[in-house]
Parts: C-alpha cells; sequence; structure tokens
C-alpha cells in the first residue's frame, strides 16, 4: 500500500504512512506514533531511514544516495542532541556512526556501501539508546512502528 510523506505537527518528525491507519485524530490529520516518547524526532527520523527504499535489494543508486545524505543529517541531528548530554558511549557510537557513513560514500567505488550504510545507521540506533538509557528508559525499537512505513520487511537484515 502507498504511503504519504508527512511531518507530524506535535515532534516534527518525517513519516511515510498510510493515512487510512489508526491513529488518525479527529479532522483526518494523521496522529504521530512517536507523539509523547522521549527524543521523539530521533526515533523518527532513524525509523524513516531505516525502512527506506534504500534497503530494498533493487533499490536505485539515487535512493541510495538520498538515504547517505538522510543518514549524514540524522547524525547531526543526533550530534546536536548530545551537546547538551555527558555520555561519552554515545559520543562514541556516533564516531563509528559518522566514520562507518565516510566509508560507505556511494559516490566512490565501494562495494560495502550498502553495508558501511546499515553500520552508520545501527550505531545511530545505539546513540539514542544511549540517550533513552540515560533517562531510564527502554530501548527504541523500531518494528514496533514498522506498520506506520512502507515496509513488509527488511531485507539484508539478517545477512551482515
Amino acid at each position: 500500500m502507498a504511503g504519504t510523506d508527512h511531518s507530524c505537527p506535535h515532534c516534527g518528525a518525517e513519516l511515510r504512512c498510510d493515512m487510512r491507519k489508526g491513529g488518525s485524530r479527529s479532522g483526518g490529520t494523521p496522529g504521530c506514533p512517536y507523539d509523547g516518547l522521549a527524543y521523539a524526532p530521533l526515533r523518527a527520523g532513524h525509523d524513516a531511514i531505516y525502512f527506506g527504499p534504500w534497503r530494498r535489494i533493487d533499490a536505485p543508486p539515487m535512493e541510495i544516495r538520498r538515504a547517505y545524505h538522510r543518514i549524514g543529517r540524522h547524525l547531526d541531528a543526533i550530534g546536536a542532541e548530545l551537546t547538551s548530554h555527558d555520555l561519552p558511549a554515545a559520543a562514541r557510537d556516533l564516531d563509528a556512526a559518522h566514520a562507518a557513513l565516510q566509508a560507505s560514500d556511494p559516490r566512490e567505488e565501494c562495494r560495502d556501501a550498502l553495508r558501511f550504510m546499515d553500520n552508520a545507521l545501527s550505531y545511530a540506533h545505539r546513540a539514542i539508546d544511549d540517550l533513552l538509557h540515560e533517562k531510564g528508559l527502554p530501548p527504541h525499537q523500531p518494528m514496533d512502528f514498522s506498520e506506520w512505513y512502507d515496509v513488509v520487511e527488511v531485507p539484508f537484515r539478517d545477512e551482515w
């Protein structure tokens, strides 16, 4: 089922979902599955990339380049949030994410670009979990939000 892109009016998260699914508020505006959650924009940003079309086995090069840039912006958002926290583990995870992203530049001839991009996103997820852990909250579970994205399954998740 094709979804639509919109930004949550409450948390600013970019969502791609079927607006006919649950979560709609009165007036027909879509609800946000991240409402009320700590670090909602970071969680939503992660999930929008995680469930993105670049992860399909037959993803066109343009989707891969788009995801590369989205991951970079996502890492910048995590970095901005970390400036107000003293979390060495999160800083290390973010540094590892930047290193993986740099190794994955799809403009270069890199046979393992997708694997490095996936690694960068995994390290970003760990940094978000570090932020959540600091607040005493459970880790973020992307699959809890999968119904909000145009995804049947997450390809090549177990292949690396």
